[in-house]
């Protein structure tokens, strides 16, 4: 597979600036990511790459007197995923929770703090009996979190065919065979759901919400995550918008992660 890579400048640098940066572009299909001194080399295969999309997403970063620049580079055509796996991957899930991951990206691996936060409260939580959605589900982690903790049945949805081959495989590591992995977006959820999670960048949350809210059972629970703790003003509103109570707010690096309630 055909590799770029943009090595982003970030002045002045910072590692909230990075950690902010990696996160939205790992929402535009970037699946890799390399810290430098100045800011960060981000990975995505050739065809998922469009340019419009990630200068619109690098103007619309607000981080106040702090500027971004890049240059764009064609990688040597090889696995790159594989040698990230092999020298980059730390398996914190499963030293931690027993989560068995077979990553093909860096985000969903636990690496980054909104995946290791909403992962630790779904393991606090129980899902016994529940049919529950994993909305974006990456390589499959919060679908496998829930499963762990009880759920009869999962379905797990991704706007990315890639995401959901890997969630697939990773479900199959896990032994884990109640679930069925979609490719779509919203329009693709089907029937009621217990509990709908979904880790994704904040507006598309905002754009989908009521979608989510129309296929939670009574007294379902949404619990959402992606955005920074600055943002959660911003969402209470949205919830309260859709009939939403919020139950709890967890927050950890700048991270936060909603569980709300209707």
């Amino acid at each position: 597979m055909q590799y770029l890579y943009t090595d982003i400048t970030i002045t002045p640098y910072t590692e909230e600036a990075s950690e902010i940066l990696a996160a939205l572009l790992s929402n535009i299909g970037f699946d890799s990511f390399e810290m430098t001194d100045t800011g960060i080399k981000a990975y995505i295969p050739q065809e998922n790459f469009n340019e419009g999309i990630f200068n619109t997403t690098l103007e619309e970063i607000y981080i106040p007197d702090t500027h971004f620049s890049y240059t764009l580079h064609k990688l040597e055509n090889k696995d790159w995923n594989a040698e990230w796996e092999q020298n980059s991957f730390d398996p914190i899930l499963e030293r931690e929770f027993g989560i068995r991951l077979n990553p093909r990206m860096a985000f969903g691996s636990g690496s980054h703090d909104t995946t290791y936060q909403i992962t630790s409260l779904l393991l606090q939580e129980d899902f016994t009996g529940q049919r529950v959605l994993d909305m974006g589900t990456g390589t499959g982690v919060l679908g496998i979190a829930m499963a762990m903790r009880g759920a009869k049945e999962i379905v797990a949805i991704d706007i990315d065919e890639f995401s959901v081959e890997n969630a697939k495989e990773n479900f199959a590591l896990n032994h884990i065979t109640q679930v069925s992995v979609l490719l779509g977006d919203a329009t693709t959820i089907d029937g009621q759901f217990d509990t709908i999670v979904a880790n994704i960048h904040k507006n598309i949350i905002k754009t989908d919400i009521a979608t989510y809210v129309r296929h939670l059972s009574p007294h379902g629970t949404l619990i959402i995550s992606g955005f920074f703790t600055d943002d959660v003003p911003e969402m209470e509103k949205v919830a309260t918008k859709n009939k939403l109570l919020v139950e709890k707010v967890v927050q950890q690096n700048n991270w936060a992660v909603m569980k709300l309630t209707n």
